[in-house]
């Protein structure tokens, strides 16, 4: 990627780390105002449901008592002594009274002469009793009673008493109803009854309608009873820009936050990609190659060669630092490049003496669209000795996303005499197919595999699969990460050909790793010789 292009993107990402957290914090102040709203107008409806609720068990409790009364005087002192009592227990209770008709002739009151008239029932409930909703005495004119009336005898209770309730919200509306009938029970402010029609059969619902949030609400206890509530829409935004005042200061930070860290991410990133240009300029850049080993001989067939750099302080920084980083700005063909510079510079004389010694080096995908990387290779092949199969290019899995592309590189790679290896197998994308129509030469198991031998690890017996694997699709193995004698005795048994690790030896620069070649070649010979003599 051009430098040009990681500023770009630095401040798309920038913008985005800045503006993010602002915007989720609008929408979470949006969201919060709402629930609060919605869990205020469902709390006054439950409210009002309740001494709704209240009020009706009281009344019914009161009908049980008296409705069992065997007296021949309904009216007597001894009665309406009881009405009273049963009124003064019972603080939704207004009182109880006898009624024939439409008159009541005597309640907690005292005889009524003349009888009171209540009018006709407005509802009748399934149990059989009967519900007048708009009763009023001329002792209390302008003060609506509910009656609920079983046999001869009526409760009486306010009519607005659950509706009556100090609430903190300007404009809210209160209303009592009763399901299945028209009409509400009492009301405080102008609800609209059609809102009654919203609920349907469940047991409640919130919705926001003509500038109000309403809450309607059927109660679980009594059959009877239902409430709506109401606050206008206002309110919602009263409470949003609370949220927003307390939220966006903590979204501001922390956009701020991540906005610098992003800065100073991108920073480094850039920071490390200036130095690997200047430190492919300066020649900082060279190779350690760590051995390839048969398993059957112990003999050093080939090694792999590794990317190191050493800063001008002479610190070392590893691959893992600078290879993201190389492969993110572009610089990872430059990268390869250098390698196989630096290789065939290294191993000319040493792969001319040991024809059957194989060098490795390895891919990116980048490489893969380099023709530079590609000649490159050639070029090396030919100064190290011109033998088929004695360069070999190991790939990771995640470079044959497209198996078309990578079958055409690999065939023409190995039509030159380089000999192509699958890297890491077993931890990317590949698949059985992708193997069987792709022609490589080895296959290389990953050390995440090798290190779960004889352990209780999930993929301890993975590692037995890629080998079968390997071995119907006619690959040679190498198997990466060895680093016990167990382990090393395990995939010899299992037919793996080869591997490296530090039971073998550690990645050598050249001149070390030209010694310990020759001391192993010595060692082997020497044994082999003592072996023929006896």
């Amino acid at each position: 990627m051009r430098r040009s292009n990681i500023l770009k993107l630095t401040v798309v990402v920038a913008l985005i780390t800045a503006i993010g957290p602002i915007i989720a914090a609008v929408y979470l102040a949006q969201r919060q105002g709402l629930a609060q709203e919605y869990e205020r107008v469902q709390g006054y409806a439950r409210e009002v449901v309740y001494r709704s609720d209240r009020a009706v068990m009281q009344m019914q409790a009161a009908l049980d008592i008296v409705t069992a009364l065997d007296s021949q005087d309904p009216c007597s002192v001894a009665n309406i002594d009881l009405y009273k009592q049963i009124g003064l227990e019972n603080e939704y209770l207004v009182g109880v009274g006898y009624v024939t008709g439409t008159s009541m002739l005597c309640s907690t009151l005292g005889v009524h002469n003349p009888a009171l008239d209540l009018g006709p029932f407005n509802v009748r409930l399934p149990s059989g009793s009967g519900l007048r909703l708009n009763v009023e005495f001329p002792f209390a004119e302008g003060t609506l009673m509910t009656a609920l009336q079983r046999g001869n005898y009526a409760a009486i209770a306010y009519g607005a008493q659950a509706v009556d309730l100090s609430v903190e919200q300007d404009g809210a509306m209160l209303a009592s109803f009763t399901p299945g009938s028209p009409g509400l029970r009492a009301s405080l402010g102008a609800v609209n009854p059609l809102w009654v029609d919203r609920l349907g059969s469940e047991r409640s619902v919130l919705f926001i309608d003509e500038g109000f949030i309403v809450s309607v609400v059927r109660s679980d206890q009594v059959n009877a009873t239902g409430a709506i509530a109401a606050v206008p829409v206002s309110s919602l935004n009263q409470r949003i820009m609370e949220f927003i005042l307390l939220l966006v200061p903590i979204g501001l930070l922390t956009g701020i936050l991540m906005t610098l860290l992003v800065l100073y991410l991108a920073r480094q990133q850039m920071t490390i990609s200036t130095a690997i240009r200047i430190a492919l300029r300066r020649n900082e850049f060279f190779l350690v190659y760590q051995p390839i080993v048969d398993l059957r001989t112990e003999q050093w067939t080939g090694a792999e060669a590794l990317l190191r750099w050493r800063r001008d302080d002479g610190s070392i920084v590893m691959p893992d630092t600078f290879i993201p980083v190389a492969e993110q700005s572009g610089l990872i063909v430059k990268l390869t490049e250098r390698v196989l510079e630096l290789a065939a510079h290294d191993m000319e004389g040493l792969m001319w003496q040991n024809p059957d010694f194989r060098l490795s080096v390895n891919f990116s995908a980048s490489d893969l669209q380099s023709k530079e990387s590609l000649r490159l290779v050639q070029v090396l092949s030919e100064k190290v000795g011109n033998r088929k199969g004695q360069i070999m290019v190991e790939m990771t899995e995640r470079m044959l996303l497209i198996p078309e592309d990578a079958s055409v590189i690999v065939d023409s790679l190995r039509e030159n005499g380089i000999a192509v290896a699958i890297d890491d197998f077993g931890t990317g994308y590949s698949s059985l197919s992708y193997l069987e129509n792709i022609k490589f030469d080895i296959l290389k198991i990953d050390k995440l595999f090798v290190e779960a031998i004889d352990t209780e690890a999930a993929t301890n017996q993975v590692v037995l699969h890629i080998i079968d694997m390997a071995k119907t699709l006619g690959l040679q193995t190498v198997a990466e990460g060895v680093e016990t004698l167990e382990q090393a005795r395990f995939l010899r048994e299992k037919g793996v050909e080869s591997a490296q690790g530090w039971l073998f030896g550690r990645p050598m620069e050249p001149g070390l790793f030209t010694e310990a070649l020759q001391e192993n070649r010595s060692r082997l010979s020497y044994r082999d010789r003592i072996a023929r003599v006896s």
